[in-house]
Order: C-alpha cells, then sequence, then structure tokens
C-alpha cells in the first residue's frame, strides 16, 4: 500500500465519482492509497483502521487464503463500493480477505478519527444502510446456491430503466462464469421482457429483475 501524495489526482476522484454527495455534514479529510496487485487491503487476522471508497481498479474478495470461493468486485461508475463499513459499526468485524486484482485506488479515511461524525451525519448512514443491504442480499443469494440466473439479476440491482451496458466480458468476469454462460442468460432475460438487446453486444434494461425469486422456476446449467 502507497499514500499518494497528488491532491489534484485525489480532487479528481473525488469530483468523478461524486464523493462530496455522500455526506451531509462536510466532507472528511481523504487519504489517497493505491495497491498494487495481489495486495491486501482487509484481512480477518488484522483489523482494519481504514473506511475506503473504492474509485478505480477491481478486487478480489474470499473467505480462506486459497480462494477456493472468490467473488470479484469491479469498480462501479455508477456506484460506491465501500471497504470498513461494517468495522465502522462493529470494530472488531473483518470477516474477509480483500485483494487488489488490478492496481486499485481508494479513497481512505481513519475509522477511529470519523466514526462518531459518521455515524450521526444522516445522509452517510442512509448510503450505508444501502450498501450493507446490498451485501446481505448477496449473502443471501450465495448462502441459497443461487442460479447464474439470479446471479445476473442482483447484478443489475443497482441498474435504472434506459441504462445500458456493453462489457460482457467484464461481467462474466465479476461473476465467475464464461462469455457464452452469461449471454444466455441475458438472452432469457430479453425474452422475458427485462432486457433489450438493440445492437451486438448491447443490452438496455427495460425494467430490473428480481434476483430473490428466479421467475425461470429453475437453475442453469453452468
Amino acid at each position: 500500500m502507497e499514500t499518494i501524495q497528488d491532491q489534484k489526482l485525489l480532487e479528481s476522484y473525488v469530483n468523478s465519482r461524486k464523493i462530496r454527495e455522500l455526506f451531509g455534514k462536510s466532507m472528511p479529510h481523504f487519504l489517497l492509497l493505491r495497491y498494487s496487485p495481489g495486495e491486501l487491503l482487509t484481512t480477518p487476522f488484522s483489523p482494519t483502521q481504514y473506511l475506503q471508497f473504492i474509485v478505480d481498479g477491481d478486487l478480489l474478495l474470499y473467505e480462506m487464503p486459497d480462494k477456493e470461493s472468490t467473488i470479484t468486485l469491479l469498480t462501479d461508475n455508477n456506484d460506491i463500493t465501500i471497504l470498513g463499513d461494517i468495522e465502522l459499526i462493529d470494530a472488531k468485524f473483518t470477516p474477509f480477505f480483500v485483494e487488489a486484482k488490478t492496481t486499485v485506488y481508494t479513497l481512505a479515511v481513519y475509522l477511529e478519527q470519523y466514526r462518531e461524525r459518521l455515524l450521526n451525519d444522516p445522509v452517510f448512514l442512509r448510503h450505508l444502510c444501502r450498501c450493507l443491504a446490498n451485501k446481505l442480499n448477496g449473502a443471501v443469494i450465495s448462502s441459497r446456491n443461487a442460479s447464474l440466473r439470479q446471479r445476473v439479476c442482483r447484478s443489475l440491482q443497482n441498474a435504472q430503466p434506459g441504462d445500458r451496458f456493453s462489457n460482457i466480458g467484464r461481467l462474466a468476469q465479476s461473476l465467475n462464469v464464461s462469455s457464452r454462460q452469461l449471454l444466455r442468460v441475458l438472452k432469457e432475460l430479453c425474452e422475458q421482457g427485462f432486457l433489450e438487446h438493440p445492437d451486438k453486444g448491447v443490452y438496455i434494461v427495460r425494467k430490473r429483475p428480481t434476483p430473490i425469486h428466479d421467475d425461470a422456476g429453475r437453475k442453469e446449467k453452468t
């Protein structure tokens, strides 16, 4: 991990990722941190001292160091992934290994320094609740041995009708499946009216599919 002393770069991330909108009170003082591929951002063996907003790069999340069950977390331009949100509430809770898959940049604040202030900021708390709800939803899906279709539906929960996406390979990577498997599910969602497919490699959200209930009533063969 390296602390980057580049105020212009820090400000560019604050502005492009709309970080100020996450706070009702004045924005805390951020550090700009950079992680090289393979570096750990969090580990169960060492409580994190930072609340981190992922502004660039991709992450791997897993429970055991052998990485038998790995989730890829990709930077999302429409939503901010936060690390340390649960630790903000429970300082002793750091359940996962989070590893930099690519070069990763984060905006970080010291948990102890800002804990009381953040927990008394209603604007930030609303965003925090949204992040925790997404994580809980993901845990429920994972615990139910979810089908690929359910996992794809969950990945679209933050999308709005009219949103476009085209990087199928990147989405497949985040779900740890092949592009061919993913395309089969996207075709089904188009047939059911959840997505449109106006051009090769381009999909438009018509309405958000529900991840908990598998409308097809069956598991995908993956």
